[in-house]
């Protein structure tokens, strides 16, 4: 602590902020309005749509690319919920009048089996990511669309132990 006669008196805050921040933070940022892009309820559902035909399709050529049969039948397992996925989401764009696209996937990635796990598990992060945003954000306009993007999450949620599974029994060193 300075002395009183000092240029510099000491003060329990800061002279500035060490640090700001600019935007929305969350709930606060919707409570109070700041900061909030507005959002497109078919855009969000077309998006996740895309997103879950196309882990189908690449998760049904990673299947056909499988050296064991336990492991094709694990993923075609798991692109069967993606698919289930994709048709409850095709109805509800249907019920609020849209046309689900035609999704043309790429190839699957990775040049290995477990190169291709791993790629499928962050594909499937990513998506139960963009699905809890979601949910929060639509949770008290939307509640029909709310409780089927839930069903979803929760059914994604059991899919990762057997991505989880497959990434273990993969040798990330083996060559296709």
């Amino acid at each position: 602590m300075l002395e009183r006669g000092s240029a510099r008196a000491a003060t329990l805050t800061c002279r500035r902020p060490t640090a700001t921040r600019r935007g929305g933070v969350g709930v606060w940022s919707r409570l109070f309005g700041a900061g909030e892009v507005p959002r497109d309820l078919v855009g969000d559902l077309l998006e996740d749509y895309r997103a879950e035909t196309e882990q189908a399709a690449q998760l049904l050529q990673h299947a056909a690319r499988a050296r064991y049969p336990q492991v094709a039948d694990t993923l075609r397992r798991l692109a069967e919920v993606e698919t289930r996925h994709a048709g409850w989401l095709r109805d509800r764009l249907a019920l609020l009048g849209a046309a689900a696209p035609a999704v043309e996937p790429g190839p699957a990635p990775g040049g290995n089996q477990w190169q291709r796990a791993v790629a499928a598990l962050q594909a499937a992060q990513r998506k139960r990511k963009r699905l809890i945003e979601q949910i929060v954000h639509w949770d008290p306009d939307e509640p029909e669309t709310v409780e089927l993007l839930q069903r979803i999450e929760r059914e994604d949620v059991g899919g990762h132990e057997a991505y989880e599974g497959l990434i273990m029994r993969s040798d990330p060193h083996a060559i296709d």
